[in-house]
């Protein structure tokens, strides 16, 4: 697959066969995000990856804490469902060992690395931010002194996607001469 057929094809994936990821196809993904630009290389991304009962225990105080939330939490519920089908969550975290803010462009271009190369693998992946909603329940569930970023299904798809409509270059860029 071509860089531009992993960046143009990728889509987010909500749902998912109920087959199991070989973890050497979870280790070539985490390895291509390690090859992400970091200032300094500081290579601030951590990666937890759960399948099984450690995935089960996770989605089930993820939703308990979604149920005693007193604020709208958007679509959370339904990213605990996606998480709770998906046969691996890979929790992405920060060191944030310098203590730069912009430590979290680099976890995030690690993210993005991660992303295609599951694409070109022929899994299918959700970047899921929704984990915010419950930081200090996920934080203390993983008594980690990092960042969370963002929690990553993936298996394999259920679906086909389509394209999705882009805004063009023209659209989103000015060009000064």
């Amino acid at each position: 697959m071509s860089i531009d057929e992993a960046i143009k094809g990728r889509r987010s994936v909500r749902t998912y066969k109920g087959t199991d990821v070989d973890e050497r196809l979870i280790r070539q993904c985490i390895e291509a995000a390690t090859f992400a630009p970091s200032a300094k290389n500081g290579q601030q991304w951590r990666f937890t990856v759960l399948t099984g009962e450690s995935k089960d225990r996770f989605t089930e105080m993820y939703r308990s804490e979604l149920s005693k939330a007193t604020f709208d939490v958007g679509s959370s519920f339904g990213s605990c469902t996606m998480m709770e089908e998906a046969p691996v969550v890979i929790l992405v975290w920060n060191t944030s060992e310098l203590g730069w803010s912009t430590e979290a462009h680099i976890v995030s271009a690690a993210i993005q690395n991660l992303l295609l190369k599951a694409h070109s693998l022929g899994l299918g992946t959700c970047w899921i931010g929704d984990v915010f909603y419950t930081y200090e329940a996920i934080m203390d569930h993983f008594k980690k002194s990092w960042k969370l970023m963002a929690a990553i299904t993936m298996g394999w798809p259920d679906e086909i996607l389509g394209k999705r409509p882009r805004l063009s270059v023209d659209e989103v860029s000015e060009f000064l001469y």
